[in-house]
């Protein structure tokens, strides 16, 4: 038989809430000659072993921000054969309910409650930066920025951590850094990075939820309302959409996944909850490449946090969040 080390996961932002090392999940992988799982399997579990699935191997990768297989790839086809039947499935059950008993996505403005629309989101960002070439969006494939020096030194730039620094020619070298980072950022048109969401507040992200891109105006209305009430409660609140009878006859086209809210949406939540190991609401997921990208643009100084908006696909609200990514 063979036995192979694992690590575990060690996900960067468990590193920064937590102030410990990571390795969730450490242990060894144990091959077996084909016929002998069984007598193994049994031994193991007299000796003392606990058996686990699939739900728990899920759960620990939550806890450490991390998603596992297919989840953590959404540009293969295992995962999105698997979507597509998730979808099928949650749109069975949504359908089975009574209008009366079940929630109105149309009027909430969220055009897909039931999976996370990867190309199209990817696409809605490249048609609205006018940048890139025509001849990007007729391509109908999108992949995963998996380059870990580029991940680093992302996330450096997220958390603030790429300006702190007391001299001035390494701020300024920095700052440089931060350019680069942006350039790869708009020639990554079709990418879509892994990043883990903190709540800043009440709440926690469930499945599909919406990652938002905020303006000035709510970062500055957070940090006034975190200086002045710890469990503060977010004001922004996506309206109802209502649609005349003249625009449901006539207006037969998908709706748009960016331009669906008042905050355009940069992202999806892959896997959310209330996370044990950081004590808030947290969630795993992808957003856009030039979304990111106009969301470190807009970010009032190099030294703050990235901060995002997260909107669950049953409520209204919008609720402020710290981005990380998954490196």
């Amino acid at each position: 038989m063979l036995l192979v080390q694992n690590p575990g996961y060690r996900s960067s932002c468990f590193l920064h809430f937590t102030q410990q090392q990571g390795g969730g999940g450490a242990g060894f992988d144990l091959i077996l000659p084909a016929g002998w799982s069984m007598a193994f399997w049994i031994a193991l579990v007299y000796r003392g072993a606990k058996a686990v699935g699939l739900r728990e191997q899920r759960s620990l990768a939550f806890e450490a921000g991390e998603l596992i297989f297919p989840d953590c790839c959404p540009d293969t086809p295992s995962s999105a054969e698997m979507n597509s039947s998730r979808a099928a499935e949650l749109r069975s059950a949504y359908n089975r309910r009574p209008p009366a008993k079940r929630c109105n996505y149309d009027k909430m403005g969220v055009p897909t409650p039931f999976h996370c629309p990867w190309l199209e989101l990817v696409q809605e960002w490249m048609l609205s930066c006018k940048d890139n070439g025509d001849d990007d969006l007729n391509e109908q494939l999108f992949y995963c920025i998996r380059n870990r020096k580029l991940l680093r030194l992302l996330n450096d730039v997220c958390t603030g951590m790429a300006s702190q620094s007391k001299s001035c020619r390494q701020n300024t070298v920095q700052g440089y850094a931060s350019t680069g980072v942006l350039t790869e950022l708009q020639q990554s048109g079709r990418a879509i990075i892994k990043v883990r969401v903190v709540m800043l507040g009440r709440g926690a992200p469930s499945q599909f939820a919406l990652i938002c891109l905020p303006t000035q105006k709510d970062i500055l209305d957070t940090e006034r309302k975190r200086n002045h009430d710890r469990d503060f409660v977010e004001g922004l609140v996506e309206p109802i959409h209502r649609k005349s009878s003249h625009t449901e006859a006539t207006d037969l086209k998908p709706a748009s996944v960016l331009g669906s809210t008042v905050r355009p949406t940069i992202g999806f939540v892959v896997e959310g909850g209330y996370s044990h190991a950081v004590g808030k609401g947290s969630g795993v997921g992808f957003v856009s490449a030039l979304g990111l990208r106009r969301l470190l643009r807009q970010r009032p100084d190099a030294v703050s946090r990235t901060t995002v908006l997260l909107r669950c696909t049953q409520s209204l609200q919008y609720r402020p969040a710290l981005l990380h990514i998954v490196i």
